[in-house]
C-alpha cells in the first residue's frame, strides 16, 4: 500500500529524503533488488505509458462490405483499451493513404476531387474534436476511459456537420455490430433509395425538411412503389432522423414528418380452407424437390401453430427436449412451447441436417446467414406461387398464409382467443383480436346473407 501513495511525492523530494533501502520484486520469476527511487521511477514511467492516448484514422479491415470497400474509422486507444469511431465514409483500400491519414483522389477512386477535399476537411474536424476532448479530459480529470473520450454527448456539443447518407452508413455499421442484421438491412435499402432520390454524393441533414420528405414521397410513388413500401421507407428515414437528433443534431423549423404518411395500410389477410390444406398436403411433388421442400416448410409452419418462417430458419436441434419444441419468437421474443406432433417429426426426419439447425436453409451464425435467409424467403414464396397453381388454390400462397390459416381454423373450431394468442406468440390478446378481425369476411358474409334474405 505504501507505494500507492509514493506517486504523490515528486522525484526531487524523494531524492532529497533518499534513505537507501532495498525492496524486492519478482520479475520474470527472479528476485531483483532495486532502490526505492528506481522503483518509483519505474512505476511512474509505466503509469505514464498506460495513460498515453493514441488516435489513428484507418480502414476497419475486419469488416469488408459487399462492394469490396471498408468503413473508415478513428481508432482510439487509451489505457490499453480500444474503441472505434465510425466516420460514416466507406472506401476501397487503394483510395485511402493510411500513412498520411487522408483520402486520395487517384486511380480507382469513385469520388470527385471536390468530394475528396470536403471529406478530408470533415475528417480533420473530427480529429480536432477528438484531440480537444482528450485535452479537456486531461485538464479536468486525473483518470478517464476511452468511452469518456468518444462519449456521444462530447461530440454533440461541438456542432458537428451531419450528412444524411454518411450518418446512415454509420448507423448501418452500428446495427451490424449489435447483431441487429434485420434493421441494418432495412437501413441499407432505405439508403439505396435515398441515394437515387438525391442524385448527389450526400446532403446535409438540415436539408431534410417537410418539403424534402414530400418530394421523396412523390419520387417513390412515381417509381412504382406501393403505399406500404412508401410508408416503410418513410418510417426508416424518420427513425434515422430521430436518432440523429438524439446524437446531437440540432434541427431548425418544424418536424419534417409531421404530415408524412408513415402508417401501413391494412392488407387483406387470406387463409386457406381445410380442403385447400388437405389438397396441398396430398400434392405429389416427388419429381420437383425444390417445390416439395417449399410445400413441406409451409406445412411445418401450419403444424407448428403458424410458426413464422424466420423462426423455422432459426430452429436448432437443441430446441427439442422430451418431445417438446421450445423457441423464442424472433419478432416478439415471446417463449413458445409446442408438443412435437407426428406430422412435425416426419418433416424434421425427412430434412435431417448435419449442422445444428433443424432445416437445411442457412449455415453458420444467423448474422452471417441473414442474406441466405432473405434469399430463401424469396425463393420459397416464388415456389409457393407455382404450387398454388398446381393445387388449384385461389388464395395467394405465401409463407405467412400458413400462420393466417392456423389462426383462422383454430377460431372456427371454437378455440378461445387466449389459446390462439399463446399459439401465435402475441404479447397481448388484444393484438390477437385485431389480427383475427382482419381475416377474410366469408363467415360474416354468410351470416349477412341469411339475415337479409327476406324472401323466406
Amino acid at each position: 500500500m505504501y507505494f500507492n501513495y509514493i506517486y504523490q511525492i515528486t522525484i526531487l523530494k524523494v531524492e532529497k529524503l533518499f534513505i537507501p533501502f532495498l525492496v524486492s520484486c519478482v520479475t520474470g520469476g527472479k528476485i531483483v533488488l532495486i532502490s526505492k527511487v528506481n522503483f518509483v521511477l519505474l512505476r511512474l514511467k509505466q503509469k505514464k505509458q498506460d495513460m498515453i492516448t493514441s488516435v489513428k484514422l484507418m480502414l476497419n479491415k475486419s469488416r469488408i462490405l459487399n462492394n469490396g470497400s471498408y468503413p473508415l474509422v478513428f481508432q482510439v486507444i487509451h489505457n490499453r483499451r480500444k474503441k472505434l469511431l465510425y466516420t460514416g465514409y466507406r472506401m476501397k483500400e487503394e483510395v485511402f493513404d493510411e500513412s498520411e491519414g487522408k483520402i486520395m483522389n487517384g486511380v480507382g477512386s469513385t469520388f470527385t476531387a471536390t468530394e475528396v477535399v470536403k471529406m478530408n476537411r470533415e475528417l480533420r474536424k473530427m480529429r480536432n474534436r477528438i484531440d480537444t476532448r482528450i485535452r479537456q479530459l486531461e485538464r479536468t480529470r486525473e483518470e478517464f476511459t476511452v468511452e469518456d473520450i468518444l462519449a456521444q454527448s462530447a461530440f454533440g456539443t461541438g456542432k458537428p456537420q451531419f450528412y444524411l447518407l454518411r450518418y446512415i452508413n454509420a448507423q448501418i455499421e452500428r446495427k451490424q455490430e449489435l447483431k441487429k442484421v434485420g434493421m441494418a438491412a432495412a437501413y441499407k435499402s432505405t439508403r439505396s433509395s435515398l441515394a437515387k432520390f438525391i442524385s448527389r454524393p450526400d446532403v446535409r441533414m438540415s436539408e431534410v425538411d417537410s418539403a424534402f420528405v414530400r418530394r421523396y414521397e412523390d419520387f417513390l410513388y412515381s417509381n412504382g412503389s406501393s403505399g406500404n413500401t412508401v410508408s416503410y421507407y418513410l418510417r426508416n428515414l424518420r427513425s434515422l432522423y430521430n436518432q440523429a437528433v438524439a446524437d446531437g443534431y440540432h434541427p431548425r423549423g418544424e418536424y419534417p414528418f409531421a404530415k408524412a404518411q408513415t402508417r401501413s395500410a391494412k392488407t387483406v389477410k387470406r387463409a386457406l380452407s381445410r380442403t385447400d390444406m388437405q389438397n396441398l398436403a396430398d400434392l405429389n411433388l416427388e419429381n420437383e424437390p425444390e417445390l416439395e421442400f417449399a410445400r413441406d416448410l409451409y406445412l411445418f409452419s401450419f403444424y407448428a401453430q403458424g410458426m413464422a418462417f424466420v423462426d423455422i430458419v432459426l430452429l436448432r436441434k437443441s430446441d427439442i427436449c422430451n418431445g417438446v419444441l421450445t423457441y423464442s419468437r424472433h419478432k416478439s421474443k415471446q417463449l413458445i412451447r409446442i408438443a412435437v406432433t407426428p406430422q412435425m417429426q416426419g418433416l424434421m426426419d425427412k430434412y435431417k441436417t448435419e449442422n445444428e439447425y433443424l432445416f437445411p436453409i442457412i449455415s453458420g451464425e444467423y448474422a452471417s446467414g441473414y442474406k441466405q435467409y432473405r434469399l430463401a424467403l424469396g425463393r420459397i414464396n416464388r415456389h409457393l406461387k407455382k404450387i398454388a397453381v398446381a393445387a388449384d388454390i385461389k388464395v395467394a400462397l405465401t409463407t405467412y398464409t400458413a400462420r393466417h390459416t392456423w389462426a383462422t381454423l383454430a377460431r372456427d373450431y371454437g378455440a378461445p382467443i387466449s389459446v390462439i394468442s399463446a399459439g401465435l406468440g402475441h404479447t397481448s390478446e388484444e393484438m390477437t383480436r385485431v389480427y383475427l378481425k382482419d381475416f377474410d369476411v366469408s363467415m360474416l358474409n354468410q351470416v349477412n346473407s341469411m339475415v337479409t334474405n327476406l324472401s323466406k
